[in-house]
């Protein structure tokens, strides 16, 4: 333990004070003879004692009661650090971490907070002893390596140099770089500064930190945190961009769902949200939101070529700017490639339609191309270059086949299962097990027989797949003649999955169910797609519904929405012509590393320091765009409480002091607070509480213990 104030100490001088008093009241008084007070010299000796002891007791309270209250003056300290040297004039290491991400360009009421942020850490500087060492980090941007530890001077040069970036925060990976250069440093003594607006969303990545046990540590860190005065502020934010169209093509419209969050504390009216399309302004809404409200507003538009459609959605009249911009970027695919796999050889009396379905989409412009191959002639490394496959009545799957096309629908790819009328049901359940997607139970009716078992059930809107098909207004029921079931397979749902059933019979038995995998489709039907199993293919529902199942089984995320998150490492993976790839984001080169396998070129970016935009992958003739944005958590200002500090850093070792709010203190109250935590923790307030204790026993002590009393 040491002192702030250590000459106080000399207070400790006042306790001679109650000693003397009672080496006063010790003197005996002079013996005076009384012949009518004689009978006082039959007082029991055992009285005089108890008195002693009560006058012994009462010296003894007075005596800690002063010596606390001068120790409680002197300001005493627990030092930052349990091991090695504890004086506050032993040379230290201290890393300060300053929070520069977007929302740091918010302004205070002591202004810009990134600004109140460097002068908090210019006074730790200015506190530290001149042989004190410094490692400065930053949250946001580039991950410059601090070769060595700094000078004071050096130090407070570099925190000049900072700024607000509004890139991915590293919030975690910085801070255990900081910990790790604090235990590799020499000087016994070290101490972490967190200096932030506190912002919850962004610190909360600090829980998940693995830092070796107490025992391991060559040192104790102890982490102070130091929050900004970060005012209030409206501020409205784009929590998301989706697409309303599953499936995407030239000429057909798209519409984009926007949502509008108000994520500041003050409620929002007479703002815009604004579509932005390659330049042009397409549409905008006046925005009116109450603090934590969410509205959705929908924005059309129709691409007039293949590529990738670009664009941004600007809110305007909004205090804080960083977020005002959120961009978009739309694949709209030349075509979409299928591969389908058909047995030509088997003696079938009825021809699948699958193939006159899509030879007559592609004599209307449609955006489908096809091919078809026999199982003996199936290549799996060439799955990759399709965007679906489709299993049309193949009698068994061969089990070497189970999990290539596992992970080929995995990765983001569609497939499309049609039973054949002689199928192995075993071999059938055990390849739909491989993508959960429930099992065949048993096989209804006849194949070929045209004798009805059952009816096709209603058509029910909702799924992409029958958008379009019908034209009916937006609360009309489908009214088609429904085609009658001659032969299918019962087919039972996984329990607690994610499962559609787009088509079922009249008694519910499904007959094509969606199953989402990992970031594909899978799509099983019931029914194979011959006559022989219902009329189905002579309605005139079959082709256009047929058509759209095969174009939505194809429309996977190599299509729509190409999208990055500041923060994480980039990661795309694409059939490419070379590997020769560059990427361009706000008139900047990148040069990515690029990984060769089996399902194209993996392209690796670190992106730290990327800021929000349009980022172009280029390779060869082919160019992809992809919208780069800021997470929307960015936007979000909640901030931790001192708490949370506590039980966030409990399983690692490291001790944390209590947060300083550097906007509630004067310049020298701050100056006092720096020290204080850069020495240890203060800890008068322990004297001053205890002093009082005995204070109050002394009181207690004297009136309730009567040793003058006679028994």
């Amino acid at each position: 333990m040491n002192f702030l104030s250590p000459f106080f100490l000399f207070g400790l001088l006042a306790v001679a004070i109650p000693v003397i008093i009672h080496l006063i009241n010790l003197r005996r008084p002079q013996k005076v003879s009384f012949s009518t007070l004689s009978f006082f010299n039959e007082l029991r000796k055992t009285t005089i004692r108890r008195i002693r002891i009560k006058q012994y007791l009462l010296m003894a309270l007075r005596v800690l009661a002063l010596l606390f209250l001068a120790i409680a003056l002197a300001r005493p300290f627990v030092p930052p650090t349990l091991l090695g040297p504890t004086s506050s004039v032993e040379p230290k290491v201290v890393a300060i971490m300053i929070d520069n991400s977007a929302s740091m360009n918010r302004i205070g009421s002591s202004g810009p907070l990134i600004e109140q942020a460097k002068k908090v850490a210019t006074r730790i500087i200015q506190n530290a002893n001149s042989d004190d060492k410094f490692y400065i980090v930053t949250t946001n941007g580039d991950a410059t390596t601090q070769e060595r530890l700094l000078g004071s001077n050096n130090a407070a040069e570099k925190i000049t140099d900072i700024k607000v970036r509004n890139t991915g925060h590293y919030t975690k990976e910085r801070f255990l770089k900081a910990y790790q250069q604090l235990q590799g440093a020499p000087q016994q003594q070290a101490i972490m500064y967190v200096i932030s607006d506190g912002q919850k969303s962004q610190l909360n990545d600090l829980k998940d930190l693995d830092i070796e046990s107490t025992e391991n540590a060559r040192k104790q860190v102890t982490v102070q945190p130091i929050n900004l005065d970060q005012g209030k502020q409206q501020n409205l934010a784009v929590s998301s961009i989706s697409l309303k169209n599953q499936m995407i093509s030239r000429d057909t419209p798209i519409t984009l769902a926007v949502d509008v969050e108000n994520v500041g504390d003050a409620a929002v009216a007479n703002q815009f949200v604004s579509l932005e399309v390659e330049g042009d302004f397409l549409g905008q809404y006046e925005v009116t939101l109450k603090p934590g409200e969410v509205k959705e507003f929908l924005f059309q538009t129709v691409p007039e070529k293949t590529g990738s459609l670009t664009g941004r959605i600007i809110i305007e009249g909004d205090e804080v700017d960083y977020d005002n911009r959120r961009y978009f970027a739309v694949r709209i695919p030349k075509e979409r490639s299928v591969l389908i796999i058909k047995d030509k050889n088997k003696a079938a009396a009825y021809t699948s339609q699958i193939r006159s379905v899509l030879e007559a989409a592609q004599e209307s412009r449609a955006q489908i191309s096809f091919n078809e191959q026999q199982p003996s002639d199936v290549n799996p490394s060439e799955w990759s270059s399709y965007d679906a496959i489709i299993l049309d009545g193949v009698e068994e799957v061969p089990d070497y086949w189970f999990q290539g096309m596992q992970r080929y629908v995995q990765e983001g790819n569609g497939m499309l299962f049609f039973p054949s009328e002689k199928g192995a049901l075993e071999n059938y359940n055990r390849f739909l097990s491989i993508f959960n997607a429930g099992k065949f139970t048993n096989i209804i009716g006849e194949y070929g027989s045209f004798e009805q078992v059952i009816k096709m059930g209603e058509i029910e809107k909702g799924h992409p797949v029958l958008e379009n098909i019908f034209a009916t207004k937006e609360e009309e029921d489908i009214n088609i003649k429904l085609p009658s079931l001659y032969y299918y397979y019962r087919y039972r749902n996984p329990a607690n999955t994610a499962s559609i059933d787009i088509l079922e019979a009249k008694n519910n038995d499904p007959l094509l169910t969606e199953q989402p995998f990992g970031e594909g489709v899978f799509l099983v039907s019931a029914l194979g797609t011959d006559a022989g199993w219902s009329n189905l293919s002579v309605n005139p529902f079959f082709a256009p519904f047929y058509y759209r199942t095969v174009l939505y089984a194809s429309s996977s995320e190599k299509a729509g929405l190409q999208r990055h998150e500041l923060g994480k490492k980039f990661q795309w993976k694409q059939l490419l012509p070379t590997a020769d790839v560059r990427l361009v984001l706000n008139k900047s080169e990148y040069k990515p590393e690029v990984e060769q396998s089996a399902s194209g070129l993996h392209i690796l970016y670190s992106a730290e320091e990327w800021e929000p935009g349009i980022l172009t992958v280029e390779a060869g003739e082919d160019i992809f765009k992809i919208a780069v944005n800021q997470s929307i958590l960015e936007s979000r200002f909640g901030s931790l409480e001192n708490t949370a500090w506590q039980e966030m850093f409990a399983a690692n070792a490291l001790s944390v002091n209590k947060g300083i709010e550097a906007g509630q203190w004067s310049a020298e109250e701050l100056d006092e607070k720096l020290s204080a935590s850069m020495f240890g923790k203060e800890i008068w307030n322990w004297f001053i509480w205890l002093a009082l204790l005995f204070l109050i026993t002394e009181t207690v002590v004297s009136r309730i213990y009567k040793a003058e009393s006679v028994s």
